[in-house]
């Protein structure tokens, strides 16, 4: 049986909008889906917003919204889920032609976007890099490897220590605190502290087991 093969590419700015939302409002936008239909291409995305910026973003995301604004859903102060149309996206457009799956695709905090995906052999990962180089579409390899029956850590652990690391928590002096994440993650001080210790162990053991 041929392993999947697991991928990680950042993208640098692929929409112009998502850069300024996240600078201006030191947001973190996740997409969620990509869909392809005759009325074009649309993605399913979820804006963090810190509390203290959210009222003002509304009204520019629903300007950016159109007429898919109805289509807004505000989960809580920090956290909207909204349908955006993606036509003008290179990488949206191009993905839903390929036999690929998104795992995970999340903004760093100067708007690249991350992108995980599975793909069914190593012809398909070639082909769809390829075309994206084609395109024109800036992008990083990050990494590429066979899909591993255990992770070290889970999904949800892996994204928050990369959100994390990618908003300065581990910088030293820190960019962001603990309280300062919480929100904008959305969870609990206590849950997020826990989170980052089982993860940091896991991740610390297993660097230790492989020097």
């Amino acid at each position: 049986m041929v392993p999947l093969i697991e991928a990680e590419l950042e993208f640098e700015s692929p929409l112009t909008w998502i850069k300024a939302i996240v600078e201006k409002h030191s947001a973190i936008i996740k997409i969620r889906d990509i869909r392809k239909s005759e009325e074009g291409v649309k993605d399913l995305i979820d804006f963090f917003i810190p509390p203290d910026s959210a009222r003002d973003s509304q009204m520019e995301m629903h300007k950016l919204l159109g007429e898919h604004k109805n289509s807004m859903v505000r989960i809580d102060e920090s956290h909207t889920t909204a349908i955006v149309e993606a036509d003008k996206c290179a990488v949206c457009k191009t993905m839903p032609d390929w036999d690929i799956f998104l795992m995970d695709a999340h903004t760093n905090r100067n708007g690249d976007v991350i992108m995980r995906w599975l793909s069914p052999d190593e012809d398909t990962v070639s082909g769809f890099l390829e075309r994206l180089e084609a395109d024109g579409v800036k992008f990083k390899l990050v990494k590429k490897q066979n899909l591993s029956r255990k992770k070290e850590i889970t999904s949800r652990q892996e994204f928050v220590v990369r959100t994390a690391l990618d908003l300065g928590f581990f910088d030293y002096p820190k960019k962001i605190n603990l309280e300062g994440l919480s929100k904008r993650l959305n969870v609990s001080y206590v849950t997020l502290a826990e989170i980052l210790r089982r993860a940091e162990k896991k991740i610390i053991s297993s660097y230790l087991k492989q020097n």
